[in-house]
């Protein structure tokens, strides 16, 4: 038996919802409660309400409370609460111990919570929304979809870091990998597209957050994120890697303490700290101007993000297949266009006509020309719909991928 299934994301003051059909292609119910704990600041949207619904300076003391007042505003859509098959929660860090969707048992609420030390902004925030569902929905089976699950088994030598082996075993570090939940989505669906199970395929996620995988025949072989989602390319506010050495002299100079210089690479650094604009629509327009350090900002993102796909696409023994999702991926048709133009030497060329659709209602379309040797992909990100997919999966259902087809 099918029915809906209710995602939670769930962070320290937010929690975004969403209800899926999964034969169907969009949420049946989403929105989100904005301003948890702060008297009187509280937000709440219902986007799929006619016309949609937003009440602001509301008393939202807690989770529970955020998560009542989604299922009412479920409820009132006319969505029976009694129908929900499963209520599926995207925790941030699963470590390497599981590589798949998990029923929510005493097991793995005792891993989230022993985890918590790598993921102290999330981990807590995911077991508040799995206790809140447990007193709001009784009886309801509570799934758990893990951030670093499909890069759980990747090859020792791609996750090991050339540690001390007794501190790395202690401490857990490795590379972990994270937007494993997309990552996955986008390999299967770009598999169904091509009609390939045994294909090579690199995926490049840009957004606020941003990571390359290598997949090989559904199996990842290589990810930019590692023990934390800041390793790799630079992001929107994050830094991507730098130099370990830099963390040291930097706290040196400044004074200042750890946990700054932490908000400095997550929240200061990236296109945000090499231009003061939050946007690649700004950075584009500044540079576009004659602004240095955007023109600079472009330049650093696109040598970061073609420096990873050429690695991959060695690591892979030649990738058969480039897919842009996230963000930035799907609608910066200029970022695309100023990578794939740099990817020439792997025979790569773009269809510019359909590259520069920006806005595109389709999920899923091939950016490059047919002369191309490697064809390029824009994916719909559709996160919320790849959680939900894992849990049908774990439920036993028909593979529901093919229902989310153009």
């Amino acid at each position: 038996m099918t029915g809906p299934i209710l995602v939670l994301k769930v962070a320290a003051n937010t929690l975004k919802y969403y209800v899926f059909d999964i034969e169907t292609k969009d949420p049946l119910a989403h929105g989100r409660v904005r301003g948890i704990g702060k008297p009187d600041a509280g937000e709440i949207w219902h986007e799929t309400a006619s016309p949609q619904i937003h009440l602001s300076d509301q008393n939202i003391p807690d989770i529970e409370a955020a998560l009542t007042i989604a299922l009412r505003m479920i409820a009132d859509q006319g969505i029976q609460l009694t129908s929900l098959q499963a209520v599926t929660h995207r925790i941030i860090h699963g470590a390497d111990r599981y590589s798949k969707a998990k029923f929510v048992d005493d097991e793995v609420i005792k891993t989230i919570t022993e985890l918590t030390p790598l993921a102290p902004a999330h981990n807590p925030a995911a077991l508040a929304g799995i206790r809140a569902a447990e007193k709001c929905l009784p009886g309801v089976p509570q799934v758990a979809v893990f951030d670093t699950a499909f890069f759980a088994k990747l090859p020792a030598a791609v996750a090991k870091y050339a540690l001390p082996r007794e501190l790395s075993d202690r401490l857990h570090l490795r590379k972990f990998g994270f937007h494993g939940p997309t990552h996955r989505y986008v390999a299967e669906r770009v598999s169904l597209l091509t009609g390939r199970h045994e294909l090579k395929q690199i995926i490049v996620y840009l957004g606020r957050w941003s990571s390359i995988s290598a997949v090989d025949s559904g199996h990842p072989i290589e990810v930019s994120t590692g023990f934390t989602p800041i390793e790799g390319l630079p992001m929107r506010t994050a830094s991507g890697s730098i130099d370990p050495g830099i963390h040291r002299y930097v706290m040196e100079q400044t004074g200042m303490s750890i946990a700054e210089f932490d908000r400095l690479l997550q929240e200061e650094s990236g296109i945000l700290g090499l231009t003061g604009l939050p946007t690649m629509t700004e950075v584009w327009a500044a540079a576009d101007a004659g602004d240095e350090r955007a023109q600079l900002a472009i330049g650093i993102c696109v040598h970061r993000i073609v420096s990873s796909i050429a690695a991959f696409h060695v690591v892979l023994g030649g990738a058969q297949a480039i897919s842009f999702t996230g963000t930035a991926g799907e609608q910066d048709h200029r970022l695309r266009k100023a990578v794939c133009d740099r990817l020439a030497c792997l025979g790569v060329e773009l269809n510019e006509a359909i590259n520069e659709k920006t806005h595109s209602t389709v999920r899923s379309r091939i950016i490059s020309t047919t002369h191309s040797t490697i064809p390029v992909f824009v994916i719909q990100q559709r996160e919320a719909f790849a959680i939900a997919h894992e849990t049908a999966i774990l439920l036993g259902w028909k593979h529901p991928i093919a229902a989310a087809a153009d």
